[in-house]
């Protein structure tokens, strides 16, 4: 169903969808475009003779039911309609004792449209009176004159051949209209037209993303109601999914952790519509929290400051500051870390946890450490507390010493820490 008409439409688009030219039993059925087009009171239904001279200008006295639906239809009778039509659900609308339509020939006219809608039949040569922007009929239909018990019916298929749309209207009588059995439908009729579009969902109400939960409930509904629905989690097959809007269609899981993809869509009639997607993140695990700086020990009590990171990006924290026999007194801190206010001598005890974006509260990390005035300032800004060992370096391995050998006539001898070989002094004789 389309929504809600502008204000500026509330009677612009009505058509003529039916003429019954019949004497004072004649009837015109008008019908509306769109939702909203109930407010006609005031308004003006023209019929013209062959030679375009006005018949009959009705003016509805009053508006129709303002929830009358997408192509529903308003009746106007002559005084002889109820006898030729009896019974109350082919009752008209209004009532125009004027209302006396030829089959021979003539037009009948919603003058106050945008554009207006006019149709001629039989032997009408017109003109009709002069309107900005302009009457327009064409040629008429049925140029012989409406047989008698016969109707002039709008065919509806140029666009959607279920449904009234603008496009129906050609502005040419003989085109748009033909002859047909009488079915006058008034205000309270349901609309036997249907939309050519394809059913679309809307989900009402789906999981938190992210969330703890590992179950999913979703509320969803088609437009327009009625259609079947299919539903698909993840990797899995649409199957059918029964669901009365009045619980939530439940998936009781348990879901594992991780993201998760829920679809649904409609069929109907026209076909099956496009699935709507729902995409959302389950999460039951909660964050670890680091200390990556804070105040020597012991130091000075002057501001201390801490900085810390969670294992989950998007974290919240809470800190707590307590002396030594105090409890813990959690408070939320900033992401980029925390200056406390200057603190007497003592032991403190610094308290710092993380929450994830589901809400999962992971445990605190602690430090502990003596404030103490006589103990000298740190000469660098705090360190991270986790350290980092320096790199490891490998000497180099020391070769082994080669070894020498000596040719005949030399001798190895040690010169300055390295061996070599020297020429072997000859020995002294002794004389006699």
């Amino acid at each position: 169903m389309l929504g809600a008409a502008p204000a500026s439409a509330t009677f612009h688009l009505i058509k003529v969808r039916e003429v019954y030219p019949a004497g004072n039993a004649s009837y015109v059925m008008l019908q509306m475009l769109e939702l909203g087009e109930n407010q006609v009171a005031g308004h003006h239904l023209v019929a013209y003779n062959a030679n375009g001279t006005i018949a009959d200008n009705f003016t509805l006295p009053n508006s129709v039911d303002p929830n009358s639906p997408n192509n529903a239809t308003i009746l106007i009778g002559g005084s002889g309609y109820a006898a030729a039509f009896p019974g109350l659900d082919k009752a008209p609308d209004e009532l125009d004792t004027n209302l006396n339509l030829s089959p021979s020939g003539g037009a009948v006219c919603w003058i106050e449209g945008e554009p207006p809608d006019c149709v001629a039949w039989g032997n009408f040569t017109g003109p009709l009176p002069t309107h900005t922007p302009p009457y327009a009929v064409g040629s008429p239909a049925s140029p012989g004159g409406v047989t008698a018990g016969k109707a002039l019916r709008r065919s509806i298929a140029p666009g959607c051949a279920t449904s009234l749309e603008a496009i129906d209207d050609s502005d040419q009588s003989a085109t748009d209209f033909s002859e047909q059995t009488p079915n006058p439908r008034n205000n309270k009729s349901e609309p036997t037209e249907e939309d050519c579009s394809l059913p679309s969902m809307v989900i009402d109400s789906k999981p938190a993303n992210p969330t703890t939960k590992t179950n999913a409930e979703f509320v969803f509904h088609s437009d327009p109601p009625g259609a079947a629905l299919e539903c698909k989690l993840d990797t899995g097959p649409f199957v059918a999914c029964i669901h009365d809007h009045e619980e939530p269609f439940v998936y009781a899981g348990p879901l594992g952790d991780g993201s998760h993809t829920f679809q649904v869509r409609a069929t109907n009639t026209k076909g099956t519509g496009i699935s709507v997607p729902y995409t959302w993140l389950i999460d039951t695990q909660a964050p670890t929290v680091a200390i990556t700086s804070a105040p020597a020990n012991p130091s000075p009590g002057a501001s201390p400051t801490f900085t810390y990171e969670a294992s989950q990006l998007g974290s919240s924290f809470e800190c707590s500051l307590a002396a030594q026999g105090q409890g813990d007194s959690f408070a939320a801190c900033a992401a980029t870390g925390l200056t406390l206010p200057s603190l007497a001598e003592g032991t403190y005890t610094f308290k710092v946890l993380a929450i994830d974006k589901a809400g999962n509260h992971g445990a605190p990390t602690a430090y502990t450490w003596v404030v103490s005035n006589s103990a000298p300032p740190p000469s660098s800004p705090s360190s991270p507390l986790v350290s980092v060992p320096p790199p490891l370096t490998i000497p180099k391995a020391t070769p082994p010493a080669a070894t020498v050998k000596c040719k005949k006539g030399f001798v190895k001898k040690t010169v300055k820490g390295k061996a070599r070989c020297v020429k072997k002094p000859k020995r002294r004789r002794r004389n006699s």
